[in-house]
């Protein structure tokens, strides 16, 4: 097994075995077993088990944020096509990867000032790409501009962020993407 396939394997059992069992009851010895590799190897690529955990939460995350940005700069679709694709990438992300969607629910509970400040971070990055979207949307006359861009960005990803599947079994995308949108665009007024 090459170096890359060796990290990519590790990955692999950490994300199954946090997943399943948490970050405190998952040991560095039972990931390295599931991935069939030696203790140490899991120390030839990451310092901690922390550093495990949280290297697989960031890359996740950085991910859909850069994402979110290739749409911002994308010019040749509307406001409101765009702001539909990033609600269905976060939605298939949590369909997809519920395994990670599990460990940044629990992430969410840890102490860890330095990786807190790393997710609030890239957070603000979402919410800043979001409101671009927004802010165009809102000069091309697709939304209503009287509704801070970044405050209307922060409620979308909580909207978003509440079909986590640690508390909600998303079934089909689509339809919460509609749904999401219908209630942003129309609201809730009769």
């Amino acid at each position: 097994m090459n170096a890359k396939s060796k990290k990519e394997k590790l990955i692999q059992s950490a994300i199954e075995k946090f997943s399943q069992q948490g970050y405190h009851q998952t040991s560095v010895s039972e990931i390295a077993d599931r991935a069939g590799v030696a203790k140490g190897t899991v120390y030839w690529y990451f310092d901690s088990k922390k550093e495990l955990f949280w290297n697989i939460i960031l890359s996740d995350v950085e991910k859909i944020n850069n994402y979110i940005l290739t749409k911002v700069n994308e010019g040749n679709e509307g406001a409101i096509k765009k702001l539909r694709q990033v609600i269905r990438l976060h939605l298939n992300f949590f369909k997809d990867r519920k395994d990670v969607a599990r460990m940044i629910k629990e992430s969410s509970v840890t102490s860890d000032s330095y990786f807190h400040k790393r997710i609030d971070s890239l957070r603000t990055e979402a919410i800043n790409n979001i409101s671009k979207i927004i802010k165009t949307g809102q000069e091309n006359g697709e939304f209503i501009t009287n509704i801070d861009s970044k405050e209307l960005a922060n409620f979308i990803l909580g909207s978003i962020n509440s079909y986590n599947p640690v508390v909600y079994e998303l079934e089909d995308v689509e339809q919460k993407v509609d749904l999401i949108t219908n209630i942003i665009l129309n609201g809730i007024k009769q």
